[in-house]
């Protein structure tokens, strides 16, 4: 379906991190995306990087698709949507941002579960292996909708 787009799971993510109270980045390039008719710059909770780290590090993170930041400005999450391109690339900026206390996620349809485990075999990624995990759209769907759900009751449930 045309309407399940990169920008749509960026949206999901985003919003999933609006409603636990992160603050929540999309990089300048996706910006304009739409999720629900609205561009991401318009439902994330910050349009900057927090200036959490070395000028080079968050140069590299301001590449990332989704960043949930903690209340300190800390990366709490870092998420990669894989609709089409290449999962070694965010794999790579994993690595590059592994000395931070934060999650790393690729968040892709199930057919490119595969693809994922192959990268992570990989020698090259062997200190990360452990904190990357594999979330599935629909994976991403049901936490939205659950959360949605939660929201609407107050969470009592």
């Amino acid at each position: 379906d045309e309407r399940f787009t990169h920008g749509y799971y960026q949206g999901l993510i985003i919003e999933i991190g609006n409603m636990k109270h992160y603050t929540t980045y999309v990089p300048a390039q996706d910006k304009n995306r739409k999720f629900l008719e609205k561009p991401l710059a318009e439902i994330c909770t910050t349009v900057q990087i927090p200036a959490f780290s070395f000028e080079q590090l968050t140069n590299r993170a301001r590449t990332v698709d989704v960043i949930w930041f903690n209340e300190r400005n800390m990366p709490n999450s870092f998420f990669e949507v894989e609709h089409s391109t290449d999962i070694q690339n965010s794999v790579t900026k994993f690595c590059d941002l592994q000395d931070f206390n934060s999650r790393f996620l690729i968040v892709a349809p199930q057919s490119r579960r595969e693809q994922y485990e192959k990268v992570m075999s990989r020698t090259a990624f062997k200190d990360i292996r452990d904190r990357v995990a594999f979330h599935t759209y629909e994976d991403i769907s049901k936490q939205y909708d659950i959360m949605c759900a939660e929201k609407r009751i107050g969470g009592f449930i």
